[in-house]
């Protein structure tokens, strides 16, 4: 009984991170700097939230910012999403990769980006930045543990690949 409830609370926070997700349309990136220290920048993710178990978020950037480096160099990033109407919080980390490829470039180019990247899908300065998101942390109305907005709630993937609720 008690892992239908885990697998039953588990649903309801990843829902949870999802619809907070799809209500902002840009959120923070944060990278580690070479110094030791922290980088965070606004991006603007492809898709609003994931509705499928793969959990990665993609956005784009030039191949030549310090952003692309610092994520080439770790490896890592966590994204935040930020709804301020309701005061809920999505922070989202894991395995961050950069990601040339055309094909999947083209596959995901929105016309937009042509304000940033001149040459289209083809612009050698473009690269789609992937982040596998394997740890979640998130504070919702209703959701997150009370006192609402001091504790958190968190997910983390083991292993084999499947959340778990972990220590915020």
């Amino acid at each position: 009984m008690l892992e239908k409830t885990n697998a039953t609370e588990v649903d309801r926070l990843l829902e949870a991170t999802r619809q907070t997700m799809a209500k902002v349309k840009d959120c923070w990136t944060a990278t580690p700097a070479a110094d030791g220290g922290v980088n965070a920048r606004i991006v603007q993710p492809i898709d609003a939230a994931p509705d499928d178990g793969d959990w990665t978020i993609c956005f784009v950037t030039g191949a030549r910012t310090r952003k692309a480096a610092e994520i080439a160099r770790a490896g890592r990033m966590t994204l935040c999403y930020q709804h301020d109407p309701d005061r809920s919080c999505v922070v989202l980390s894991g395995r961050a990769a950069l990601v040339a490829e055309r094909s999947v470039i083209r596959a995901r180019w929105r016309e937009p980006w042509r304000r940033f990247f001149p040459g289209g899908p083809e612009d050698p300065d473009l690269v789609l930045v992937s982040l596998a998101v394997d740890r979640i942390e998130l504070c919702v109305p209703g959701v997150s543990p009370e006192p609402f907005g001091i504790r958190y709630a968190a997910l983390a993937r083991d292993s084999a690949g499947m959340w778990r609720i972990r220590p915020a």
